[in-house]
């Protein structure tokens, strides 16, 4: 009996877990503003548009970053960022780190490269403008399955509704825990109860 409480308390906090991640990201989603990438905790997911980084990052491949310190980053890092420059500025673009230089003031300053590109980036990319470092790169088949799930209708059916009825169910199943460990927390203390002592409590009730 014990067991199955135990594991009923475990599936809700786990419902619940589930509900606040899911949450974080639609709120994250909602609150980040155009051009910008949504960021949950520390995370973001984007999409290869081009080819600069082929071959290993192919183009329509999904990637995953994290924020990290500048200090932490080091040559032959990838990370994504806003471009400084040119046409394509303040767009978010992902090259592997060539060069790192030192600011008087102490910010680092990156030069950066496409694998496939020639040339090293005309401008460079400052701390302040990295959105993370790649670590994971889910391929061309996430692209088409995340292509597929932002239709809102598919997001409405496949996640938001499951996500509701989930958390409910839980919910609920939370508080029948909580509602059944305070009957086994009075039904112990009377177990513990010397006999005289509930005759007592029997007698004044009358």
């Amino acid at each position: 009996m014990k067991v199955k409480k135990i594991l009923s308390a475990v599936a809700a906090v786990f419902g619940t877990l589930i509900f606040l991640i899911g949450l974080a990201v639609f709120i994250s989603v909602l609150k980040t503003e155009a051009n910008q990438v949504p960021d949950v905790m520390g995370f973001s997911v984007m999409k290869i548009q081009t080819g600069s980084m082929e071959p290993e990052y192919k183009t329509g491949s999904v990637i995953v970053t994290k924020k990290v310190p500048a200090d932490k980053l080091n040559i032959g890092d990838v990370i994504s960022f806003y471009s400084t420059g040119g046409q394509i500025a303040d767009m978010v673009n992902t090259h592997r780190i060539e060069e790192i230089y030192y600011l008087k003031g102490g910010e680092r300053q990156f030069v950066t490269k496409g694998d496939a590109n020639k040339t090293i980036d005309e401008y460079p990319v400052y701390e302040s403008r990295i959105i993370g470092k790649v670590v994971l790169n889910l391929g061309v088949m996430s692209g088409s399955v995340i292509g597929f799930l932002q239709n809102p209708n598919i997001i409405l059916f496949l996640i938001v509704i499951p996500l509701v009825v989930i958390t409910f169910l839980e919910a609920v199943n939370l508080i029948n825990v909580i509602i059944n460990k305070n009957d086994d927390s009075t039904e112990e203390e009377q177990a513990d109860e010397p006999k005289s002592k509930r005759k007592r409590k029997a007698k004044n009730s009358d």
